[in-house]
């Protein structure tokens, strides 16, 4: 899952878990800011924001298993196979922003800006790459915007450039067209899936539990 769609299950995570605004917003700072911490989740932050990292790592553990998005990822070739689920989050944010209504009641465009918000409360929290891209996030209007393949484009072209696969851009993004019907298709299974995974598993309370003690 990309950015959109972990800030998403962090709202659907807020509802099941039936939290007040301030710590839904935690949540969801916490889904952004978790992509950019290494290592142990820190103790000392609030623990709301500590229970969004440690929900965007449990979306990714359960990511790598879900069988649809295994699904997802064996529509790529074999030579692009190994990367594949990277490409998928990708993806996966283009198709939750065409397809948001069919998930959620509220706009997304006040949505995003409810995310942005949010970050903005903990961007110090964020190392110097992290607010960069916050930056530029915000400035995009990235959230509301995922449905534009630009964004999809510029995304995959990041990913590669991390990789030091720049070269591989062009065939990247041409199989990801090529393979988008069916990520649709894939998207509208295993979306649903995760959304029911926070009903089993209460990170917010988890942590917060010791502290009342």
């Amino acid at each position: 899952m990309n950015f959109l769609a972990h800030c998403a299950l962090a709202h659907d995570a807020a509802l099941t878990w039936n939290t007040g605004s301030g710590d839904r917003r935690g949540l969801l700072a916490g889904a952004f800011v978790g992509d950019f911490v290494k290592g142990p989740i820190p103790s000392d932050w609030p623990i709301a924001l500590q229970a969004g990292a440690r929900l965007h790592r449990r979306v990714d553990a359960l990511s790598n298993v879900n069988p649809g998005i295994r699904q997802n990822c064996n529509r790529f070739p074999d030579h692009l196979r190994r990367f594949a689920p990277i490409f998928v989050d990708v993806l996966a944010d283009h198709c939750l922003s065409e397809a948001w209504h069919e998930h959620y009641s509220h706009d997304l465009g006040d949505f995003a800006g409810e995310c942005y918000e949010a970050i903005a409360t903990h961007a110090d929290l964020l190392p110097h790459h992290g607010r960069r891209f916050y930056s530029y996030m915000r400035d995009e209007d990235l959230l509301a915007s995922y449905d534009n393949w630009r964004h999809v484009a510029r995304g995959l072209h990041s990913v590669l450039r991390r990789l030091r696969r720049e070269e591989w851009f062009e065939e990247v993004e041409q199989v990801s067209l090529s393979v988008l019907d069916d990520s649709r298709l894939d998207f509208a299974v295993y979306y649903p899936d995760l959304r029911q995974a926070w009903e089993d598993w209460d990170a917010f309370n988890a942590i917060a539990a010791p502290q009342s003690s």
